[in-house]
This record gives C-alpha cells, sequence and structure tokens, in this order.
C-alpha cells in the first residue's frame, strides 16, 4: 500500500515561482549558467526536476532538444504529443518512453514561456516506481505556478 502523499506536501517558492512536493522526497537546487535546476527525487531513481531557463528559449525548442538528447541516447525512444498545461498555461509537452538495463522508463517534458524566462518540467522513472509516484509526479507539475502571473 502507498502513503498519501497529501498528507506531507510542503510548498517551495523561490525564483518567482511555486509547487507542492513531498516532503518524504528530497529536494536540490543548483544554479547552472544562468539557469536553475530544482530537483525532487524520490529514495529510488524516481526524479522531478523543474530548470528555469532565464534566456526565455521558446518552449518547442526546448523540449525537442531533450527528446533528440534521448534519441541520441537510447535505442527504439517512442514518443508521443500530450495535451498538457505547466503553471496554468498550455505546455509543449512529450512523453518518452524506452528500455534501459532491461527496464521500462518513462519520461514526461513540459515548457511554458513568460516575459522573465522560460520554464522546463522534466520528470522521470521506471515503470514499476511510477506505479506509485506518478500521483506525485503529477501533483507537482500540476502545482507549480509563476508568482508574477498570480500576483503574488
Amino acid at each position: 500500500m502507498g502513503i498519501d502523499f497529501q498528507d506531507c506536501l510542503v510548498a517551495y517558492r523561490r525564483h518567482g515561482i511555486r509547487f507542492e512536493y513531498p516532503d518524504i522526497w528530497e529536494i536540490t537546487e543548483e544554479a547552472e549558467g544562468g539557469d536553475v535546476l530544482i530537483t525532487v527525487a524520490s529514495s529510488e531513481t524516481c526524479f522531478w526536476t523543474l530548470r528555469i531557463l532565464p534566456g526565455c528559449p521558446l518552449p518547442p525548442h526546448v523540449v525537442e532538444s531533450c527528446v533528440e538528447a534521448f534519441q541520441d541516447e537510447y535505442d527504439d525512444v517512442e514518443v508521443e504529443e500530450p495535451d498538457a498545461s505547466l503553471a496554468g498555461l498550455p505546455a509543449c509537452s512529450r512523453n518518452l518512453t524506452f528500455f534501459c538495463l532491461e527496464l521500462m522508463n518513462s519520461v514526461g517534458l513540459s515548457s511554458v514561456r513568460t516575459m522573465n524566462f522560460t520554464l522546463l518540467a522534466w520528470w522521470q522513472g521506471t515503470h514499476h516506481e511510477l506505479s506509485e509516484a506518478q500521483p506525485m509526479i503529477d501533483h507537482m507539475t500540476n502545482s507549480v505556478r509563476i508568482d508574477s502571473l498570480i500576483g503574488g
């Protein structure tokens, strides 16, 4: 039986964005060039990352660059184009599936652009991990908000 993550949600609020994440997962933040990466990871290999790109690249370019990187690294990457949103905005999104070390892996990529930055939400995990972690990942993604768009 899984843990009810709703009982362990905490708020993250920095860099003009906010979201909720389960405090049973580890959160880290790092700067890479001008970008900021906020990663929330399970105790296994499943993770969710929000990347803030201050250069405001176009979301289709950001997502397609990621898709190409996975296709360069893994054989037979299946790509789907779901309807999705991020921070309450329509997002450019792709879902990927591929095998690594005989395990099925899934990846979700969603990106939106504002006047101040572009956001990229990226989650990844093995099929067996995601059977329990997907609701937490979906909640984190759905809870992302941009302060300048909500007046706070």
